[in-house]
């Protein structure tokens, strides 16, 4: 197991907003439900919902071009690391497309949101390499609650929003290194241009892929009714139990967007974890509805990359590695 340690937010040019960092004193406490509320409280001081796209406001990133731009004076959200209870550092990763996008200034959004396929390609052969060891939620629960031991550079992998590009571009590379991720699908866009079939899903299953919840439409589940909250949450599920035959235990928030009884929506209808926008790779036990994650986006150095999945610093005897990764991109293997 790693030693604890509290990375800063790295400087990804155009894809990491500021934080905004401070220190709570928190009371022993004990029921899972009072810690949450307690994250929340956190959360809602330092600005309200958090939201992995511009604002809440916005149209959902899924119903936007690569046109799109990055508004001015969008909010930007604040990080909280408050470990309580049983915690590990274990970085979680998440992507959104994979595909190549100019960073123009038209396409500012498109860009942070998107990975090119060589780079992606580079990264995972840096992660084999490296002997970083993906792992699924699922064992990220288990491990927090004692019940098995992670393996060395756990790194868990998730993709939101059920693009197809996951099923074509992704999975292949992940194939090729034996690496399992977890796509959270928008249930009600499948089928939908550039998102995935059903048809998809289910091969994306049956290889070994973890296939979580994002809701139906997409929609802020702070920023509406709870019974539509409800609704989203219980009808999504069911949609993606339905195709799969078995239970869908992750879910994601769509925009980062929670609050206290979103989280106990989410308890209710069955769900064994979430994971969030809020950046940092501390993951506590009692926080499984609000675990943390680190987004890859744009064009990030393969170090910059190294020091979000939770890789040593380069050196002399490590540095041949990099580069090995980097020939992917030229010799496709």
């Amino acid at each position: 197991m790693r030693s604890q340690r509290l990375r800063p937010p790295p400087c990804h040019t155009g894809r990491r907003f500021a934080a905004t960092a401070f220190v709570l004193a928190l009371a022993v406490v004990s029921a899972a439900v009072t810690v949450n509320l307690l994250f929340h409280a956190t959360h809602i001081a330092v600005g309200g919902p958090l939201a992995v796209h511009p604002s809440a406001s916005a149209p959902p990133v899924d119903q936007q071009s690569p046109d799109d731009v990055l508004p001015p004076g969008a909010p930007q959200p604040a990080t909280v690391s408050v470990p309580v209870g049983p915690h590990l550092n274990v970085p979680i990763l998440y992507y959104h497309y994979i595909r190549t996008i100019a960073p123009t200034a038209q396409n500012l959004l498109g860009f942070r949101l998107s990975i090119p396929p060589g780079l992606f390609a580079e990264q995972m052969a840096l992660l084999h390499v490296e002997g970083a060891h993906t792992i699924t939620l699922s064992t990220l629960m288990a491990a927090l609650a004692g019940k098995t031991t992670l393996p060395p550079h756990a790194v868990v992998l998730t993709f939101d929003d059920g693009y197809a590009d996951f099923a074509t571009a992704a999975e292949p590379v992940l194939a090729r290194y034996g690496f399992v991720a977890t796509d959270f699908v928008v249930s009600g866009f499948l089928g939908r241009r550039s998102y995935m079939t059903a048809a998809q899903v289910l091969a994306m299953d049956a290889a070994g892929m973890v296939i979580g919840c994002h809701t139906v439409h997409h929609v802020d589940l702070a920023a509406v009714s709870l019974a539509e909250a409800r609704t989203e949450i219980d009808s999504s599920k069911a949609a993606l139990e339905q195709l799969l035959g078995h239970p869908v235990l992750d879910f994601a928030y769509p925009y980062g967007g929670f609050n206290a009884a979103v989280v106990q929506l989410l308890q209710q209808a069955g769900f064994r974890d979430a994971v969030s926008t809020m950046y940092g790779d501390t993951q506590a036990l009692n926080g499984r509805y609000l675990l943390h994650r680190t987004e890859i986006g744009g064009a990030p150095s393969l170090d910059t990359f190294a020091g979000d999945a939770g890789l040593p610093l380069p050196t002399p005897s490590t540095a041949p590695n990099r580069l090995s990764a980097s020939m992917v991109r030229i010799v496709g293997s």
